[in-house]
């Protein structure tokens, strides 16, 4: 759990920076449309059914290496409560 205000979905964008990974390289690796990893990095999880949304998050936060079972639990608690 993050101390501070930083948002799941923005700790992913960082790390994501950190490691000096593109949104294209994941897109190309997942055959996922970039705008939906823009939109996760941005917390719009509106733009598709959740179903879908789980799923991309998922190999979103394979690909660059993080706690995905963490991830998930994250989304799950900012976008239910």
């Amino acid at each position: 759990m993050t101390t501070n205000t930083e948002t799941f979905f923005e700790a992913l964008k960082a790390h994501r920076k950190s490691k000096n990974i593109e949104i294209s390289e994941i897109s190309d690796f997942t055959k996922i449309n970039a705008k939906y990893i823009e939109a996760i990095e941005l917390g719009d999880f509106t733009i598709l059914p959740n179903v879908y949304m789980r799923l991309f998050i998922k190999a979103y936060s394979n690909f660059i290496g993080t706690d995905t079972d963490k991830v998930l639990k994250d989304y799950e608690l900012y976008t239910t409560g």
